[in-house]
């Protein structure tokens, strides 16, 4: 079974999986300058890092969603108030999940969404 990739601004963790002082972590990449996470519609690096491996399920944004989508991988895309691109791929049928957001919002306001979405998922008691 392949491996599961979480990339894109909202997964953010640790940096690019593969180039240059690249490192991952727990299967959770994004772009980065080697100090912090860097925001891109650039796909080059989910091109290279399905090059390496095919993922079961990548949820991305940008550009990341693009290229997993162009390759036919399953993906959860996180698609920009004002970025058209993932949503005419789901309305041509080549991607089931879309989720908008505005990522000039900060993220401690989508919280409560977070919470929503999180209450539909059966508890788990350790």
């Amino acid at each position: 079974m392949a491996a599961t990739f979480r990339l894109g601004a909202i997964a953010l963790a640790v940096s690019l999986a593969l180039g240059v002082g690249a490192q991952a972590r727990d299967m959770t990449a994004c772009k980065t300058d080697g100090r912090v996470p860097r925001h891109t519609h650039w796909p080059d690096a989910m091109h290279r890092m399905l090059e390496t491996e095919r993922p079961d399920l990548v949820v991305a944004d940008h550009g990341f969603a693009g290229a997993a989508i162009e390759a036919g991988v399953e993906t959860v895309s996180v698609a920009d108030v004002n970025d058209p691109a993932l949503l005419v791929a789901k309305a041509q049928g080549r991607t089931d999940v879309v989720v908008v957001m505005d990522d000039h919002v900060a993220a401690d306001a989508y919280w409560p969404c977070f919470q929503a979405a999180a209450a539909a998922f059966p508890q788990v008691n350790d």
